[in-house]
Order: structure tokens, then C-alpha cells, then sequence
């Protein structure tokens, strides 16, 4: 469990160059998956709560703990008495009892046996803990996903608008041309005012395209507490993942390894020990006392504070508790079994969940190869029919079709890549691994 955490957040020591403010936000040069994933875990709250959450749990079993201990208390008192007893002999008037009672000592209570009473809620306390720490654990890997998420769709939001406002340029000068050749008899007002309409188009879905990336822009910079913009590098790298291991391997790890199965397993473990404790409740219980201090009332003088003590011990056993130890017994029996189930679909979920993230990892590969072929002639189409256009071999709308389907298989394509990526890196949180520290 400790290994998972510190894998979690090693990247966190890979940071550096980061200026911080006053209010502890920055602008960075640079951004990178493993930056991004650190300083998410590192500043976001959601890791704090979890934390918390843990640190509850360890006082928690530490008070559990206590109930082994002694328990001391220290007894003053003072009452004063009117009227006494009191005994006429002899013309002489004994005094029974004093009127001025005082009374100081310590009290000591310590259990001795209690048949596993306290046991079954130690044991309970110390799965709760071990339970927080990997619910926290899970917390880190979830914003790890989101990260990744969110640092591809900033760059996919950058790289498209790039793309587009390359089209812009381009229409920008097949409006000049068309213009010219309007103005030269060699293209019809019909021809201007397509190709300016394309020029409007692209303008228009540029001004989406940057209102997407500033949303990202916010998203993101929420996401790590880092101020991100235009001037924050996000560079991306593509490369084809060699995955040997086949699915039903993948899955075997994916249900040895995965955070989710371990606190399924120990949410079971602690339903055992719930029905253990509600079990034992009812049993005998063995407890030893011991008081000493100074008091008075003790003849021959009943006002002097003389030193007492006493020891004892009690046995405490319940004969009838009007049937509440079966019932008990019975809703934990059935806590168990809820476990027991939440076991079996939670290995369901986990078995679709890399299921769907490799067979995605190999279709997209797959699309990816596929694009890059048209993406290729795409781009030989366009600048071919640029020549064509010249020299009017082809038609005005010919050559924005051209422009179109070269500027929507880059777009494609690049979709694509931001996928694949996204697809591995979910695959690897899917059988719990977390290699993108060791990139």
C-alpha cells in the first residue's frame, strides 16, 4: 500500500523550475504528463480530504488501542455533616461521626479479560485504517487519470487551432486569387463568394476552438493550481506501445493488482471482524480495581485523614439480552455475503474495464495507421489541385473540397494520437500499474 503511494507522487520530485507567488500560483515554461500528475496529487484538495480521512482512522485504532490501558482517577471531596450520630455513656457524648468528611486518593481500574470483546474492535480499527489508506490511494489514481485527461485535451485544443488557422492562411490567399480571377473574367461572383464564405467558416470555428482551449485552460489550471496559458509549453510525443502480454494476461493483473480489489478484499476482511465484535458483545468481562488515599472517620480519632486502600476485582456476565446477539449475528452473516458479492462485481467491472482500454488501445492503433495514409494523400490531393486550380484544369469548389479533406485528416489524425495515448495510459490504471513515472 505504501509502495503505491510513494509511486503516486514520486513525480513530484521531478518538478523544478516552477516560480512561486504570493499566493502560491505560477506561470510555467513547460508542462509535462509527469509535472501535470505530480502537482495534481501534490496541491489538489481531494488528496487532502483523503488524508485527513486516514489520520481520522489512525486515532481512531490508536483509542481503540486504549481500552488495554488502565484508567487512573484521582477523588477529592469534602462534606460537612449536621447532625451526627453520636452515643451518651457515662455522662461522656462519643461522636460516631465527624462532621467535617474529607476524602483524597487515586482510583485505578484496569480490564483483565474481557473473552475478545476488545480484540474484534482493535482488529476492526486497524482494517478501517488500512481501508482509508487505499481509498486515498484510489483518490491519487483517479486524479491521475483526470490529469492525463485534461493535459491531452489542452493539447489537442492547441494543435487544432493550429491546424486551423494554417486553413485560414490558405483560404485567406484562395481568396485573393479567386478575387483576382473575378476581377479578370476567369471566375464568376459565385466562385468569390463560396471560397469567402469557407474563409468566414473557418474564422467562426476558430473562435469555438479557442473558447474550448481557454475552458481547458481554466480546467487545467484549477486541476495542478498552476496558471496555464498561451505561453505555458505543452509539448506532445506519439509512439506505438509494444503491449506482449495478451488480454486474459492483462486482466490476471488487473485483478491482482488493482486498488479497487484490495479494498473489496478488506472491506470483507472488516465485515468478518464487525460480525466477530457484534458476537462478542454480550460476553463475560473481567475487571480488577484498586483505590487508595487519606479520608477520616476512623477511630479512635475521627477527624484525623488516615491512609486506606482497597482491591477488588468484578466479573460482569450477561444472562439474557432479550435475543439481540443472534440478530446481530445474523446482519453480520449478511454484511459478509454483501462483501463477498461486491467481490464478484467488482471483478465483472474490472474485467470490461481492460477489456475496453486494450481492445481500444488496438483499434486505435489501428485508425492511426489508416489516417496517416489519409492524411498523406490528402495532403498530395491539395497540392496537386492547387496546381490544378492555377492553371484551370479544376473548379473553385474542387479546390476548397481539397482544402477541406487536407485540414479535416490532420484534425483526424491528431484526434486520433491524443486517443491512443489517453487509451494507454488508461489501460495502465486499469491493470494498476503506474509506468508514466518511469518515462
Amino acid at each position: 500500500m505504501k509502495l503505491i503511494e510513494n509511486i503516486l507522487i514520486i513525480g513530484v520530485l521531478i518538478i523544478t523550475n516552477w516560480q512561486q507567488t504570493a499566493n502560491g500560483q505560477n506561470t510555467t515554461d513547460s508542462l509535462s504528463i509527469q509535472m501535470v500528475v505530480a502537482r495534481a496529487i501534490d496541491r489538489y484538495p481531494t488528496v487532502q480530504q483523503a488524508q485527513e480521512a486516514v489520520a481520522s482512522a489512525q486515532i481512531n485504532r490508536k483509542m481503540t488501542e486504549s481500552s488495554y490501558l488502565p484508567s487512573i482517577s484521582g477523588v477529592a471531596s469534602y462534606t460537612f455533616m449536621d447532625p451526627i450520630s453520636k452515643l451518651d455513656m457515662n455522662h461522656q457524648t462519643i461522636h460516631i461521626q465527624s462532621k467535617n468528611n474529607s476524602n483524597i486518593g487515586l482510583s485505578l481500574n484496569q480490564l483483565i479479560y474481557d473473552f475478545g470483546k476488545t480484540r474484534s474492535k482493535v482488529d476492526a480499527a486497524r482494517l478501517n485504517e488500512e481501508l482509508a489508506n487505499l481509498q486515498k490511494s484510489q483518490v491519487m489514481q483517479n486524479l491521475t487519470l483526470q490529469a492525463i485527461q485534461s493535459y491531452y485535451t489542452t493539447a489537442y485544443a492547441r494543435q487544432s487551432i493550429a491546424v486551423k488557422e494554417k486553413q485560414l492562411e490558405d483560404y485567406a490567399r484562395l481568396v485573393a486569387q479567386t478575387e483576382v480571377k473575378k476581377n479578370t473574367g476567369g471566375a464568376t461572383n459565385f466562385d468569390y463568394l463560396n471560397t469567402s464564405s469557407e474563409y468566414n467558416a473557418v474564422k467562426t470555428a476558430l473562435i469555438a476552438l479557442n473558447t474550448a482551449k481557454e475552458k481547458q485552460y481554466v480546467t487545467l489550471s484549477i486541476l495542478i493550481d498552476t496558471i496555464v496559458n498561451d505561453d505555458t509549453r505543452i509539448p506532445l510525443t506519439f509512439e506505438r506501445i509494444q503491449e506482449v502480454r495478451t488480454l486474459n494476461e492483462l486482466i490476471q493483473t488487473a485483478l491482482d493488482k488493482r486498488i479497487e480489489m484490495q479494498i473489496m478484499y478488506k472491506e470483507h476482511a472488516l465485515a468478518i471482524e464487525q460480525r466477530k465484535a457484534s458476537d462478542r458483545a454480550y460476553n463475560p468481562s473481567l475487571t480488577a480495581g484498586a483505590s487508595a488515599g487519606f479520608k477520616n472517620g476512623y477511630e479512635p480519632n475521627i477527624n484525623s485523614l488516615r491512609f486506606n486502600y482497597s482491591v477488588g476485582a468484578t466479573l460482569h456476565v450477561p444472562i439474557y439480552e432479550g435475543g439481540r446477539r443472534g440478530k446481530q449475528r445474523a446482519l453480520g452473516d449478511v454484511e459478509i455475503q454483501k462483501a463477498l458479492t461486491s467481490i464478484e462485481l467488482a471483478k465483472k467491472e474490472i474485467t470490461s474495464q481492460v477489456a475496453d482500454s486494450y481492445l481500444s488501445l488496438v483499434s486505435s492503433w489501428a485508425r492511426i495507421e489508416q489516417l496517416n495514409i489519409q492524411q498523406d494523400v490528402a495532403n498530395k490531393a491539395y497540392e496537386q489541385a492547387k496546381v490544378n486550380y492555377t492553371t484551370g484544369a479544376i473548379t473553385n469548389l474542387e479546390l476548397l473540397t481539397s482544402a477541406t479533406n487536407a485540414t479535416n485528416s490532420k484534425l483526424l489524425l491528431l484526434q486520433e494520437q491524443i486517443n491512443y495515448q489517453i487509451s494507454y495510459y488508461e489501460l495502465l490504471i486499469n491493470i494498476g500499474e503506474y509506468g508514466i513515472y518511469e518515462m
